[in-house]
């Protein structure tokens, strides 16, 4: 087949020395702000810097519509920052692949380019390699520079954008890590933006790959969402207004259907049946997203379960490995920082202290644990570190006789007064309400005879108060509600637990940072520190007992004795006790999502039973527009915040705060696939 002949784009020039096509017409870049605009777009909205420096193998770019090479200075001048501030590390190298049909001439570059002085440096650069294109030499069909001693390479494809996209088959390691989806308007240049366009970059993408670009037309982001882009518009300066931002997170081609989770149209309304943590975090993610949201609470007050104890230590589980539990803990260890810190900075204060946190090595097979995670360095020393005895001290403003493992950026705050505080950010949305006293006893889908909407009215609530209409229901209780309809068919237990809160004392009083050992114990707050807790499988009281304090003294002074010895605490000196129950799950780890159809489950994925490696397409069937979000355990305070924007982005079709992995193992029908696979169902 015969190569088409190509020809250079009819340009003018504007008064400003804007380029502008004849052919399209329409500007190349906005003269005022295209180049805030552009770094806006393609640069902040890919995260562009900050992947590139934290990547250790080569990092990927791929662009439609080379155009003046504007989106490709800017990232070199982006990378030649990062050469001169990154010093403890090799930056990785960066490849830029642009496909462009109509390639400027170097004549009209240079013209171009021109209006553009902040990038004369680099344009420079270009300039001096950029080849003579013209039609007597059409038969180039692509041109490759380097920058920076091979650091960076560019290649431009002269092609059409989806048949230039079509003849790339790299390897794995060199898919794309951004996309700048450039390129003239969808009303000005429709031939690009096809169908088969977006899914030679999803063909291209590896997973998590973001993707940006000036368009928000919505058969543009429907198209990104059909691949498996993840999209949520933002603001965007100049004449733009908007910008469209995706992540490459749902992929239809992955072969693991049961791992995708499906796209609903955004809610208007969602109902959350619960008080506690998760239903605070939830509610103001779903708010900040415009959502109106409406809480069901049994108690007549929020915060009255597992989150009303007075204090909470805040800080992630880690493992010497850096395993799937680890992992996930570290990241929403952070998120929930970056939350509360936002609600404090916002004026919705709660107490608090961001003292760090000692794991004392009170024994001697956890000081051979110590050493040998410390020796591994699996974790950044910012997260977690190991201190001696003396400097253990030293934290924590009191003689202890073991070092251990230091969390600095740990601490502790009062779950119940932060509770009430995220609810109230949430209520400053103005889309908020909460309903006290209500104990939802049953629910009760509403069949309408219409296909799946989530705008719809599609479960009923039944309640001690009567009846309650809702879109879409979202379970965020904790144990009381486990045998809950649709709940119960979810492997959650209820572990009782009961911490005791005793007096201060000159011995103690100045403590400063949280003590974990088997227990653990907090610094003061309110002349009262926090020790425990216990820990009782399918129980179900909630009241107090003597002797679970008596074994909270007793965990301490057998772990700790000389400490104990010094403060001289009895039962005496017990301020006040509190029993609850803690929702758990069989790994360990919360459950977020859509809830699970189990039958169908079964009827779709059979053949994972004997290979549980089959290839699935179908993505995993669930009950329409009914959620959970539930079994934190003892550690909501660290996982609730991300685990809410999983869910917020559930219901949203934003991208997702976490990889595909990671979403899986939170997934609610995880332990559906595990148990097919093991022939347990």
């Amino acid at each position: 087949m015969k190569k088409p002949v190509r020809s250079s784009p009819e340009l003018s020039f504007q008064q400003d020395g804007t380029p502008y096509s004849k052919q399209f017409t329409d500007i190349y870049f906005d003269s005022e702000s295209g180049y805030q605009q552009s770094e806006q777009v393609f640069l902040l909205g890919n995260n562009i810097s900050d992947r590139i420096k934290h990547k250790d193998d080569r990092f990927v770019i791929m662009e439609t519509g080379f155009g003046t090479g504007l989106n490709f200075l800017l990232t070199l001048q982006a990378y030649h920052k990062l050469l001169q501030e990154v010093t403890d590390k090799e930056l990785p190298e960066l490849s830029f692949i642009s496909v462009e049909k109509f390639p400027l001439t170097k004549q009209q570059l240079v013209k171009s380019l021109q209006a553009l002085p902040q990038l004369t440096n680099f344009s420079n650069l270009l300039l001096a390699q950029y080849p003579e294109l013209s039609c007597d030499n059409d038969n180039v069909e692509e041109f490759s520079l380097s920058f920076f001693n091979n650091k960076v390479t560019l290649t431009v494809i002269i092609n059409d954008a989806t048949k230039g996209l079509s003849n790339l088959n790299p390897l794995k390691n060199d898919l794309a890590d951004a996309w700048y989806l450039d390129g003239f308007s969808p009303a000005k240049n429709p031939e690009m933006w096809s169908k088969a366009l977006f899914e030679q970059i999803a063909r291209l993408s590896k997973p998590e790959a973001s993707i940006a670009t000036f368009t928000v037309a919505g058969f543009v982001k429907r198209q990104m969402q059909d691949v498996g882009f993840r999209t949520q518009k933002t603001a965007c300066i100049g004449n733009k207004h908007e910008m469209l931002t995706g992540v490459f997170q749902q992929n239809p081609y992955s072969k693991k259907g049961y791992q995708l989770r499906s796209i609903i149209t955004k809610p208007q309304h969602v109902s959350i049946i619960g008080g506690g943590i998760a239903s605070a975090c939830a509610a103001l993610a779903l708010t900040k997203q415009g959502i109106k949201v409406t809480i069901y609470c049994k108690d007549n007050s929020l915060a009255q379960g597992a989150s009303s104890n007075a204090i909470g230590a805040l800080y992630p589980l880690l493992h010497q490995q850096a395993d799937d539990i680890s992992l996930f803990y570290q990241q929403a260890f952070w998120r929930a920082k970056t939350l509360y810190n936002t609600i404090i900075e916002d004026g919705f204060s709660f107490p608090h202290q961001w003292c760090g946190l000692l794991e004392i090595a009170y024994k001697e097979a956890l000081e051979k644990r110590q050493q040998k995670f410390n020796e591994l360095a699996t974790w950044p020393t910012k997260l977690i570190h190991r201190v001696d005895a003396n400097k253990a001290s030293e934290l924590a403003n009191i003689e202890l006789t073991h070092g251990g493992l230091f969390m600095p950026h740990a601490g502790w705050i009062s779950p119940q007064d932060a509770v009430k505080q995220i609810i109230n950010a949430a209520k400053a949305t103005g889309r908020l309400k909460v309903e006290n006293n209500i104990l939802v006893n049953k629910i009760k889908k509403i069949e309408t005879g219409k296909p799946n909407n989530s705008h719809q009215k599609n479960w009923t609530l039944l309640t001690n108060k009567g009846e309650f209409d809702a879109c879409v229901v979202v379970f965020c209780g904790g144990a009381e509600i486990i045998d809950f309809d649709w709940v119960k068919q979810l492997p959650f237990s209820s572990v009782q637990g009961q911490v005791t809160n005793m007096n201060t004392n000159e011995s103690i009083s100045d403590l400063s940072t949280v003590i974990c050992h088997k227990g653990y114990l907090t610094p003061q707050h309110n002349n009262m520190h926090a020790i425990g807790a216990t820990f009782n499988k399918d129980c179900t009281r909630t009241t107090t007992t003597s002797e679970e304090d008596q074994f909270n003294l007793n965990m301490l002074s057998t772990c700790l004795p000389e400490l104990t010895q010094k403060i001289g605490w009895d039962t005496s000196d017990i301020a006040r006790s509190k029993s609850r129950l803690r929702c758990m799950t069989p790994d360990h780890m919360p459950i977020v999502g859509a809830m699970p159809d189990i039958e169908k489950h079964i009827e779709i994925y059979p053949h994972l039973a004997k290979d549980k490696n089959w290839k699935y397409d179908q993505i995993a069937p669930v009950i329409d527009n009914l959620y959970v979000m539930m079994g934190f355990g003892a550690r909501g305070l660290c996982s609730a915040p991300l685990a809410a924007d999983i869910l917020a982005a559930d219901l949203c079709a934003t991208p997702y705060p976490v990889d595909n992995e990671m979403l899986f193992n939170l997934s609610p029908n995880r332990f559906v696939i595990r148990d097919i696979i093991r022939r347990k169902i």
